[in-house]
């Protein structure tokens, strides 16, 4: 017999991360997540179809960085940074890209641009794969 605490799969080694291997793997995920948002930008631009297939692809591999650096634990708080880097990477991606051009210019790029629209969806798409290969995989 195991009590509540004890029985819990929370408590499993699996699921104890260190802070520092955390701090670490949400940076090197925030860095891939940028390198991401830059190369998703070219290809939802001209290849808009093409980024399904990448953003997957990308998502996984974001998601096998975060696994490895963090000794291949698990759980919500691992799967929350996975997200969490690739969405953060793709907002300073925009940030690079765009910071050069002014304030009023990003504004009417964000407003009546398109591949806006599909950079949007392919950030998705990758957030959701790089979170699956944690929790699935």
């Amino acid at each position: 017999m195991l009590c509540r605490n004890c029985g819990s799969s929370r408590s499993a080694h699996i699921y104890q991360i260190r802070p520092e291997r955390l701090v670490l793997a949400g940076l090197l995920g925030l860095a891939a997540g940028t390198g991401v948002g830059l190369a998703l930008q070219t290809i939802s631009g001209v290849f808009f179809f093409f980024m399904f297939f990448v953003a997957s692809a990308v998502g996984g591999f974001v998601g096998e960085l975060i696994l490895r650096v963090t000794g291949r634990k698990r759980g919500p708080k691992i799967e929350f940074l996975a997200g969490l880097s690739v969405i953060g990477g793709a907002i300073i991606s925009l940030g690079i890209q765009y910071g050069r051009f002014g304030m009023t210019h990003m504004i009417a790029l964000i407003t009546h641009s398109y591949s806006l629209i599909w950079f949007v969806i392919a950030v998705g798409l990758t957030a959701a794969a790089a979170i699956g290969k944690i929790k699935y995989f």
